[in-house]
């Protein structure tokens, strides 16, 4: 590893995730010991040489996982085991998604659900507060609650977003539509939009790890925008478990260089496709991944 290691950069962070994971996380020693594998100082670039992480159950929380005591997380509505740093970090990239969709300081946004325990809208929520837009939060009835407040967004579950496709209810003032529910399918998807005539945007979440916005629609469409700097990305073949030519599609693989309270090094996402080759027309300065099955 050079000796030169800029603050802040990829490097610095995996190492300091490292160092955090050898000292707190069972689970990644216990891998690594089976494995036969030194981590000590393991350059970012070998990364590939530690065990995989299985992709959390769909019920799994970061609760079963955490690295240092409930009393020094911070806890939104005393049930979100993030670290103040953490759930910064995920409302500056929240805040960056909501500003790349049109929204603005003059916004008004209506979080409708998603707020329960650790749930999808505390990303959503947390980055608007960032921008300083205005937010409601909380209805059942979201198609009613638009018109009372002036929202021109709304953040929904993909229940909610069905609920008010099935209710045969207008739009009121709204122009802009964040669907919190991973794993959308783009059928569905387009049931939306024709009902309500303007945009859903899609966000990736996973249990386990972060509730959303673990990656992020590209308001050009096409694919999904993968914040770097917060979640390092490899493609590996899912059946021999081996790194993926460049190019190539695979299943990605994330590090969560920033998270110390549930860490999670090379987990498995589930998640299929290749990163694009060129960089993106919106300007985003993260790699775009591209779904696709196998």
């Amino acid at each position: 590893m050079s000796e030169e290691v800029k603050k802040d950069s990829p490097e610095e962070l995996w190492q300091d995730c490292l160092l955090w994971a050898r000292e707190k996380d069972n689970d990644f020693k216990e891998r690594c010991r089976v494995a036969g594998v030194n981590s000590e100082k393991l350059p970012l670039k070998e990364l590939a040489a530690l065990p995989l992480q299985p992709k959390p159950e769909p019920s799994a929380s970061p609760f079963a996982r955490l690295t240092l005591p409930l009393s020094g997380v911070a806890r939104l509505m005393n049930s979100t085991p993030y670290l103040v740093e953490e759930v910064d970090d995920w409302a500056q990239k929240s805040a960056f998604w909501l500003r790349s969709c049109g929204m603005t300081l003059a916004s008004i946004l209506l979080v409708a659900d998603g707020l329960d325990g650790e749930g999808p809208a505390w990303g959503v929520l947390e980055g608007a507060k960032t921008m300083q837009t205005t937010v409601v939060s909380l209805s059942a009835r979201p198609w009613e609650t638009v018109s009372e407040c002036g929202a021109s967004a709304c953040a929904l579950s993909a229940p909610l977003l069905d609920a008010w496709m099935n209710s045969g209810e207008g739009l009121g003032t709204c122009r802009t539509f964040f669907c919190l529910t991973a794993g959308v399918s783009e059928e569905q998807r387009q049931a939306w939009q024709k009902y309500l005539g303007y945009p859903v945007y899609l966000q990736w979440g996973l249990p386990g790890l972060q509730a959303s916005l673990v990656a992020w629609e590209c308001p050009q469409g096409g694919g999904f925008h993968l914040p770097i700097d917060s979640f390092w990305p490899e493609l590996i073949d899912p059946q021999t478990q081996e790194l993926t030519a460049p190019g190539e599609a695979g299943e990605l693989v994330l590090t969560a260089l920033r998270r110390r309270s549930s860490p999670a090094i090379r987990m498995r996402t589930g998640w299929a496709g290749r990163f694009a080759e060129k960089s993106c027309r919106c300007g985003s300065p993260y790699p775009k991944f591209i779904p696709e099955e196998f």
